[in-house]
């Protein structure tokens, strides 16, 4: 209960993978979802794709 809001960073295939498995909790709290594998991604690029998403 200490996450107020939550942006989940996945790879298309993982997320849809995890979207099977939420809690309505996690729903609760989710305020969006990026489906892109940002993996070796500088910081500075993945703080571009939270922005815009």
């Amino acid at each position: 209960g200490q996450i107020a809001n939550l942006i989940i960073i996945a790879a298309p295939r993982t997320l849809g993978e995890l979207r099977k498995h939420y809690h309505q909790k996690l729903s609760d709290v989710l305020i969006g979802e990026i489906a892109k594998d940002l993996t070796g991604h500088s910081a500075h690029e993945i703080e571009k794709a939270v922005a815009s998403a």
